[in-house]
């Protein structure tokens, strides 16, 4: 390997880890700009108090616990006025459940008030509960008169009964807030048989009555506090948000790793609520008009983020609005969400910031298939990326095999540079046009070592998205490992202690692949004579890269680590058993006889290093 390699090879090095800093992930820009300035005022959640505290003398400060009380005792007051089977104020529930899911719902709201997903499990082996109730709110706030009505605050009345769905059926929960027996606010929810789809409906019968002749809309309000159930808090929130979608657009999202919040100027077709493997979405196109969002980052480790949505639903005062929508519930499993046709899988980044144009690509339409179809035959997703990997390198192989005969031919050329070198040690210019005289009749390309370098980046930055946020290896096992979509640490330091740039663990993995990154250069000086300064930096790449993959998920370091197996098995088979210096040697001889045929690539070079040299001279004589 000559100069110029390692130098590419450096470069190259140097570029990788600029991008893994850059996408830890790196603050992100706001989703979507404004389509118009400042939309309609949203209804606020918040009630106004209807009289004051009779005993102020004796509590001077109100405490929070009391401002709720107060706000849910005038709540009662307007919902036992016009809801007429709503006097009850005992909470009960009813479910709905089929093979991949169990819906409990409340009739506290008639909301759904909490999800669990019967084919996960938590990191502490616990039923994977997406949210529950302590955690939600979902309810649509309207004006009658000056006072404020929340449906979140109002008892339903069941009209139906838990239900299990099974054999390809389906079952609903309906309820019901009366006026009277012909005026009533409904929803109705519908479960299918192994679906994470629920269907929604909202009707409102009558109520015309009651809201004001000025209110031309309801405002839905939903919130979530998302809960933890990944192995490391961290890695869970940094991968959750808020992602949301106009027609005609592509996906947009809140920042990873801040506080945010966004206007909806116009009508979304979706709104999901976003943690590392699972997500809760409302689809609804074409209904809600305007509204925003917020997220806000809850630092204690049983919380992860807190997500709130308030969108605007249009109003008519007909006897009847009705309004259909869905909840999805489920895995951010990428094939899955596809199939909805509405983009719902761009939630799952398969490429970060300036790299996603040919990272996401690779996933897309190489990667993803590959993995897919592999899996349909094995379950083993340890032997599933060994196959990959070995599948990759065969595919890279010609390009590998090139890169290694010029290689070979820098090495012959090797005693003739260094004359080179010598001759024209005062004089760099000179020497620059000499070697490339010298290629030019060798037949050699001095850079065709990277080009195997500049192929293999675009897979490798490819499998640096997908394995983080690939759900298939959630919570997979394989040898020592005992979750494939997390590190695999083999040691833990004592006492919360943590080396810089390095984390809190030992993962075995990452150790193996930075040992194999240091025999391939070893194995590459030695091949190629590198000596010196040069020498030493190939070793800078694999430290670097030490502290950077301690803390990703396993799959990831397995796959860096045969991947470099591989290319050393490779190398060395090729060099012993398809390369003849001797021959090589002996066409390098032939080809000086000819008269070089120069390419483009190697007339620019030499145009650049006389034009080089004329600037030296006139900065000389100056």
């Amino acid at each position: 390997m000559d100069r110029n390699t390692i130098i590419g090879l450096v470069l190259i090095g140097a570029l990788l880890l600029v991008w893994s800093i850059y996408n830890q992930p790196s603050k992100e820009q706001l989703a979507y700009q404004k389509h118009v300035q400042d939309s309609i005022e949203l209804v606020k959640k918040k009630m106004q108090t209807e009289e004051e505290a009779k005993t102020a003398s004796s509590q001077t400060n109100l405490s929070e616990t009391a401002i709720i009380d107060t706000t849910k005792q005038k709540t009662a007051v307007i919902n036992a006025g016009y809801f007429i089977d709503s006097t009850n104020t005992q909470e009960n529930f009813l479910t709905l459940e089929n093979d991949v899911m169990k819906v409990t719902f409340s009739n506290k709201g008639g909301k759904v008030f909490s999800v669990e997903l019967k084919k996960y499990k938590t990191s502490d082996n616990k039923p994977m509960v997406l949210f529950e109730g302590k955690s939600t709110e979902f309810g649509y706030a309207f004006y009658s008169g000056t006072n404020q009505v929340n449906t979140g605050e109002i008892f339903f009345k069941a009209e139906s009964n838990s239900a299990v769905v099974s054999k390809k059926d389906s079952a609903n929960i309906n309820y019901r807030a009366y006026l009277s027996p012909d005026r009533f606010i409904e929803q109705n929810y519908t479960l299918r048989d192994g679906s994470y789809m629920l269907g929604y409906q909202l009707n409102l019968k009558g109520l015309d009555s009651i809201i004001s002749k000025n209110n031309q809309f309801l405002t839905l309000i939903w919130k979530q506090k998302l809960l933890n159930g990944e192995h490391t808090v961290i890695d869970n929130r940094n991968y959750s948000s808020v992602y949301f979608k106009y027609p005609n657009e592509s996906v947009s999202s809140l920042s990873l790793t801040e506080d945010g919040s966004e206007k909806f100027p116009a009508n979304i077709e979706w709104i999901s609520f976003k943690q590392h493997f699972f997500n809760s979405t409302l689809i609804a196109p074409k209904i809600f008009e305007q509204g925003n969002t917020k997220l806000t980052i809850d630092t204690g480790n049983y919380y992860l983020k807190t997500m709130e949505a308030e969108l605007v639903l249009p109003y008519n005062h007909n006897e009847s609005n009705n309004y259909s929508m869905n909840f999805y519930f489920g895995p951010n499993h990428f094939s899955s969400l596809k199939k909805f046709g509405i983009g719902l899988e761009e939630i799952i980044p398969l490429g970060w910031g300036i790299f996603s144009w040919f990272a996401t690509p690779i996933n897309k339409y190489f990667i993803l298939p590959l993995f897919n179809l592999l899996n349909n035959f094995i379950g083993n997703y340890g032997v599933i990326i060994l196959i990959m990997t070995l599948l990759i390198r065969g595919i890279t192989l010609p390009m590998t095999y090139k890169s290694m005969v010029s290689a070979a031919k820098m090495k012959v050329l090797k005693p003739e540079i260094d004359e080179l070198k010598e001759k024209y040690k005062d004089d760099q210019g000179k020497f620059g046009q000499e070697q490339m005289k010298l290629f030019g009749k060798a037949g050699v390309n001095p850079l065709g070592g990277c080009l195997p370098l500049l192929i293999q980046i675009p897979i490798l930055t490819a499998m640096y998205s997908l394995f983080p946020n690939a759900i298939e290896l959630r919570m997979q096992p394989f040898l020592w490992a005992k979750d494939l979509s997390s590190y695999d640490s083999i040691f833990n330091f004592p006492n919360n202690f943590s080396l810089p740039f390095y984390g809190d663990h030992v993962s075995l993995f990452t150790l193996l692949m930075t040992v194999t990154q240091i025999i391939m250069a070893v194995y590459t000086s030695q091949m190629n004579n590198v000596t010196g300064q040069m020498k030493w930096m190939q070793y800078i790449f694999p430290v670097m890269l030490l502290g950077i993959f301690n803390n990703l998920p396993a799959a990831l370091t397995y796959y860096y680590f045969l991947f470099n197996v591989f290319s050393i098995i490779m190398q060395w088979g090729v060099q012993k058993y398809m390369i003849d210096e001797k021959a090589i040697h002996a066409q390098i001889q032939e080809n000086k006889k000819k008269t070089p045929k120069k390419s483009g690539f190697m007339a620019r070079l030499e145009e650049m290093q006389k034009k080089q040299k004329t600037a030296q001279r006139e900065r000389m004589k100056k």
